[in-house]
């Protein structure tokens, strides 16, 4: 569903219903579909009342019906969007969102959109698991098999996993569109007037003070912020063919230096961008000096990635990403209810 019908849905939805949508977003911890029974208890209304709310939510396509040993519902991917507009909403990030999609891929997709106050920013939604397997090993280091719908959780890990990594390098003064928040599986920045270098690349005067600064930039990952990238590459740095301003976009890859392949993957990020530089404006660049200059004076890692992130982060922040503390209560809580 696009966010445009997105939009047209959640002007037509209730209080009710977003708050079944938010019950079903809870019990997702412990059921793939939630029953009926618990939806009605959780919402304190009538069975008939709230099977007309999963009705309509049916028909727009934020919920699926399942009829089996009992009847459950759950969130698709435009329920779950719709929850984190109407939070974002709630908070003052968003005023208004763009009809057609900025970018779209396997793994994400990204709007323009406004604050309140004009400003325009961008909003990528994380979309892993059915459509995607690239992180899902990773994420299940974290996620566990006892999880339900894990598609939900591994999209809602991997923004905040990239929220992380965009406050470290913004804290760290590396080039990177700022910012703003995240929210479930939604990540806002401001919006950068910018293009893929892959794109505008004829466009630059100065290649070599461009690539310049970005190894630069990937020093300061490295030795400052303490992470690789993962993933640099033509196609997730953005250049304005203006002034030659650039930024470093798409974290969902990014490990701890302290991880024992870290360097492997520093070296793959370098190889990347130097020798698209290398291709497109002929210019000789000694790799090895390269290297040296970004890693000198830092030991490489030693640690595995569970262990790397666990050290880097901490469990108690990573817990917080797979599931905050209010939804953990809420969890608590419609559990025991429903036991009762």
């Amino acid at each position: 569903m696009s966010v445009k019908n997105i939009v047209a849905v959640y002007d037509n939805l209730s209080k009710l219903d977003l708050r079944i949508l938010r019950i079903i977003e809870v019990a997702h911890r412990k059921y793939e579909y939630v029953p009926m029974d618990l939806i009605v208890k959780w919402s304190n209304k009538s069975w008939e009342i709230v099977s007309k709310s999963l009705k309509k939510l049916n028909s727009y396509g934020l919920v699926i019906r399942w009829k089996g040993s009992y009847t459950g519902y759950r969130l698709t991917y435009a329920g779950y969007d719709i929850l984190a507009l109407h939070t974002l909403a709630k908070r003052g990030i968003i005023e208004k969102i763009s009809p057609t999609p900025l970018g779209v891929g396997k793994e994400s997709d990204v709007y323009t959109g406004e604050e309140p106050n004009g400003e325009k920013i961008v909003i990528k939604f994380h979309r892993l698991g059915r459509t995607s397997f690239r992180q899902t090993k990773k994420f299940r280091i974290w996620i566990g098999e006892r999880r339900h719908v894990t598609w939900l959780y591994e999209s809602r890990l991997s923004a905040h996993m990239e929220f992380k990594a965009l406050v470290m390098a913004y804290e760290a003064k590396v080039n990177v569109p700022k910012p703003i928040t995240v929210n479930r599986h939604a990540v806002v920045t401001k919006f950068v007037d910018a293009y893929q270098l892959s794109e505008v690349w004829r466009s630059i005067e100065n290649p070599d003070k461009v690539l310049e600064n970005i190894i630069e930039d990937v020093r300061k990952l490295y030795c400052n912020a303490s992470i690789v990238h993962g993933d640099l590459s033509e196609f997730n740095v953005l250049v304005n063919p203006n002034d030659e301003s650039y930024y470093i976009i798409d974290w969902p890859q990014w490990v701890p230096r302290m991880y024992k392949n870290a360097e492997d993957l520093l070296r793959r990020d370098l190889e990347n961008i130097i020798t698209f530089f290398q291709k497109k404006f002929d210019i000789e660049v000694n790799f090895d000096e390269v290297m040296k200059y970004v890693t000198e004076g830092v030991e490489k890692g030693e640690l595995e990635l569970e262990e790397a992130f666990t050290e880097f982060i901490g469990e108690k922040e990573l817990k917080s990403y797979l599931i905050d503390e209010e939804l953990e209560k809420e969890i608590d809580k419609i559990e025991k209810e429903f036991e009762e």
